[in-house]
């Protein structure tokens, strides 16, 4: 219907003299069984892919544009409340091309976090009047005293389908956490399902404990989830979450994470760049049990590479940064010797399977290609609640309980003379408390694949810091492409170290 121009400006006078909408404050307890009941409900219903839809203008910016999209501090949520949390909130647009519903809650009652153009600066950029309609939050981050009592720092962000970022003191931005993965590296595409709602709790005035709730959505699932964040040298996040399946899903990937592998010490180029490293991870570490450790660095494949970890009794994985030397990387912006390690840890019963390593051809240091998760044996019911609980912890620990003695550097060459034989060496640290004594004989067991000959191999003391070098000398006969090898050193008949686990491409 087209408006005679009269009526038109009529109209828009009716809008702009018309009173400001404040958000109604409704009378309910908002817990996990809260979200839970909408989750339930969403996903008796079909998917709606253009749920929080933004306008055009904003679908199309360019990257320059959204940067210049600024938050305005003083309006972040709870701001003069005195509290020792404060949220701010993510404008739409760019690659965040939908909106998000924000709510806050008390014990008692809950209200919606409306979106407004008051909230930003948006500079120079000419943005259509009526372009700002319909607009909302495309995520949030959450602020707090991390590192000095009067400085506020980023504790955690949520933007971007299910992704999650959150910090521990001292520590920079790197790894992200991930609500779920559906199909990363399998077969199929793999699906994004989206964090469409937040509920953020209102924390008591002393409080430093912070819980967030999420409504998650997307073609195959919906979701609740509840996080727990308590800031501190490590930052802890206790997450719960129940799963409402519309339909299967080939490779379901629960307490997923993701991070970026270019190149590290054991790389075979360095991509004619100046730094010595550059990843925001260098391995992955698993605890299949209570007393052991694998340990299996990352790599920069040419394609995709999957790798499966039998875990029967999983106390833990996490994608870890271990290498916490600034000469190791000498960037002065990224300082990847500060981002943190993610360790997750298994609450009450999980379903049987293992953890899956993808991980994905880098050609820089700006795009995510390396994800970790747990993936179930068994299909997923469809229909059926899945109930899961685990525990994150934002880390600079190299190691997180097992042996002592942790792997610190790998390294591979071609031993010269013999064109077919490999050099491996390995690097063990071995912590002060943790050393053999002078007459403790420290032996390497390790584990060979068919087709695969140890030709030498050596355990060296290190005299400058008291590390424990191995070497090796491979041989595969000509149709062994690659082959897994592992290796761990032993002293008075216990392991004194993690078990070391190597891709190695003879």
């Amino acid at each position: 219907m087209r408006f005679p121009a009269s009526t038109a400006f009529l109209l828009l006078g009716a809008v702009l003299a018309a009173p400001l909408v404040h958000a109604a404050v409704e009378r309910a307890v908002v817990d996990h069984a809260y979200v839970r009941t909408l989750a339930e409900q969403r996903a008796r219903t079909a998917y709606r892919a253009d749920r929080g839809q933004i306008p055009a203008y904003f679908r199309e910016m360019t990257y320059d544009d959204y940067r210049r999209i600024r938050f305005l501090p003083e309006t972040a949520l709870w701001y003069r409340d005195g509290l020792r949390f404060r949220t701010e909130f993510f404008h739409a647009g760019y690659l965040f091309r939908k909106s998000v519903r924000m709510h806050e809650f008390t014990p008692t009652h809950v209200q919606p976090v409306p979106f407004s153009t008051k909230s930003f600066d948006y500079q120079d950029l000419q943005v259509p009047f009526f372009s700002r309609w319909g607009l909302g939050y495309a995520g949030l981050k959450v602020l707090h005293p991390l590192n000095q009592p009067e400085k506020w720092d980023e504790l955690v962000s949520f933007i971007g389908a299910s992704y999650f970022r959150a910090l521990g003191r001292g520590q920079r931005y790197g790894i992200s956490a991930r609500g779920l993965a559906l199909n990363s590296g399998g077969p199929a595409a793999e699906e994004f399902p989206e964090f469409t709602e937040f509920w953020l709790g209102k924390p008591e005035p002393d409080s430093d404990v912070i819980t967030l709730h999420a409504l998650l959505d997307g073609p195959s699932v919906s979701g609740a989830y509840t996080f727990v964040f308590t800031p501190g040298d490590e930052t802890l996040v206790d997450v719960t979450a129940t799963l409402f399946f519309r339909q299967g899903v080939d490779v379901p990937g629960l307490a997923p994470m993701t991070s970026m592998f270019w190149f590290g010490e054991g790389s075979p180029t360095r991509h004619g760049d100046f730094r010595p490293e550059v990843h925001d991870s260098d391995g992955l570490l698993i605890a299949p049990d209570a007393e052991n450790r694998l340990w299996r660095p990352l790599r920069n494949p040419g394609g995709v590479a999957l790798t499966d970890f039998a875990a029967p009794a999983l106390a833990g994985f996490g994608l870890m940064q271990r290498d916490r030397d600034f000469r190791s990387y000498e960037d002065i912006e990224a300082r990847y010797e500060l981002r943190p390690s993610l360790w997750m840890e298994p609450v009450g019963t999980w379903p049987e399977g293992k953890v899956r390593l993808v991980e994905l051809h880098a050609r820089d240091e700006y795009h995510d290609n390396i994800v970790a998760f747990w993936t179930p044996t068994q299909p997923l019911p469809v229909g059926q609640p899945l109930e899961l609980a685990w525990k994150l912890r934002w880390t600079r620990s190299a190691t997180l309980g097992g042996p002592p003695g942790w792997v610190r550097a790998t390294r591979q060459t071609v031993q010269l003379g013999e064109p077919r034989v490999t050099k491996l060496v390995v690097d063990f640290e071995i912590p002060g408390d943790a050393q053999p004594g002078p007459d403790d004989e420290v032996t390497a067991d390790v584990s060979l694949p068919p087709g695969v000959t140890l030709r030498r191999q050596q355990v060296m003391l290190n005299d400058v810091d008291l590390s424990r070098r191995l070497i090796l000398h491979l041989a595969a006969a000509p149709e062994i492409h690659t082959a897994e090898v592992r290796a761990r050193l032993m002293a008075r008949g216990r392991p004194l170290t993690e078990t070391w686990v190597y891709p190695w491409t003879p």
